[in-house]
């Protein structure tokens, strides 16, 4: 099932909780899926939910069997990361500022084992984290 990409207003406030910033990014990603005219199924909006720590996690055992019928892991990684990477592209473009916002729920949703983080990483991660965590020791 296709799920057109409604309008929703997109989480603005401070991200303080790993909910909070799992949102952000959801909220990101959905809205460059509808700039871009990408269909995101149930599924694939479910799965950016999918975690092994948040107690509001989607706890569905079959979800990842439906979603890898409809599409391989690889290929949702890469469309989600995309997503993502161009999103964050055209926010620093449009707002130098934006990349603070970005860095604060990458931080805080780093607190936890989501599984969004994977295409976080892909797409921006290098981007998100401090230069001083690439310092070899």
């Amino acid at each position: 099932m296709l799920l057109a990409v409604h309008a929703r207003r997109p989480y603005s406030g401070a991200v303080t909780t790993q909910t909070q910033a799992r949102q952000f990014f959801e909220d990101k990603i959905v809205q460059q899926a509808g700039a871009e005219g990408v269909l995101l199924s149930a599924d694939e909006r479910l799965m950016l939910k999918w975690s092994e720590s948040a107690p509001d996690s989607i706890a569905d055992p079959d979800l990842v069997e439906r979603l890898a019928a409809e599409i391989s892991d690889e290929d949702y990684e890469d469309k989600i990361a995309g997503l993502l990477s161009r999103c964050y592209a055209r926010e620093i473009a449009a707002d130098r500022g934006a990349k603070k916002a970005w860095a604060d729920a990458f931080a805080t949703l780093n607190r936890g084992d989501h599984y969004v983080l994977i295409m976080i990483n892909r797409a921006v991660g290098r981007q998100l984290t401090p230069w001083w965590k690439f310092r070899l020791g």
